[in-house]
């Protein structure tokens, strides 16, 4: 996706926002009738279980739009002249049982839905954005699905390492917060699997743990083991 082109539409229309980590910002317990577009950090598409614990689906880099899908469907549902409050047991409900939590520190732009809406209908350019987004987050979600089922914990592993670290000085580094209990738990493995390829990692001289961060130090050597 042409992140430079969508962003400068939030830029433009929305409103910059700074968001702690572990902070709900599109959850069905709360009113929030806004589209973000996430500038720094990382967060997490986010539901409960029947027993009330947290489970995330998918974590989301910066350059992602989040948020957008009730007020896609509500949109369209009005074009079509259908009632767009979404209630009863559509899969698009208002009390989605969906929403988006910040992992870490986050910077977003925000949109509200008036705008969102006026874009759709106004612009086919800002449109085509979102329906590229709709595309990208459907095919990370199947991805995700794919290698949880087809590929080895280690790959798996590393590649988590790549796609949720960033650059900082000499090294790529995952950002404060990511217990090796809470990349298992993402990444379906058990703890203890993470910390065992973890230290093989860290023998091998490719990451090292500093301040309570993983590093990469041999960032072409992890990815040739993928």
């Amino acid at each position: 996706m042409d992140q430079n082109g969508v962003k400068q539409y939030f830029e433009r229309y929305g409103m910059r926002i700074e968001v702690k980590r572990e902070t709900s910002i599109c959850n069905p317990r709360l009113s929030d009738s806004y589209i973000y577009y996430l500038v720094e950090g990382i967060a997490s598409l986010t539901s409960l279980t029947m027993d009330g614990e947290e489970k995330d689906f998918i974590y989301f880099p910066h350059d992602h739009l989040l948020g957008f899908a009730p007020a896609l469907m509500r949109h369209y549902r009005k074009v079509r002249g259908e009632d767009y409050t979404l209630s009863g047991d559509d899969c698009v409900q208002e009390k989605i049982p969906f929403g988006i939590d910040t992992k870490t520190d986050c910077v977003f732009y925000r949109l509200d839905e008036r705008t969102f809406e006026t874009l759709l209908e106004e612009d086919a350019c800002f449109l085509s954005y979102i329906m590229e987004a709709v595309t990208c987050n459907y095919v990370t979600l199947v991805r995700k699905f794919h290698d949880t089922q087809e590929e080895c914990a280690s790959k798996r592993l590393y590649k988590w390492f790549l796609a949720f670290s960033s650059r900082e000085g000499q090294y790529r580094a995952v950002p404060h917060g990511f217990t090796y209990a809470e990349i298992a738990k993402y990444l379906g493995m058990h703890p203890v699997t993470v910390s065992k390829l973890s230290s093989a990692l860290k023998k091998s001289g490719i990451i090292k743990k500093e301040k309570g961060r993983i590093l990469i130090i041999d960032e072409a050597r992890l990815k040739a083991l993928i």
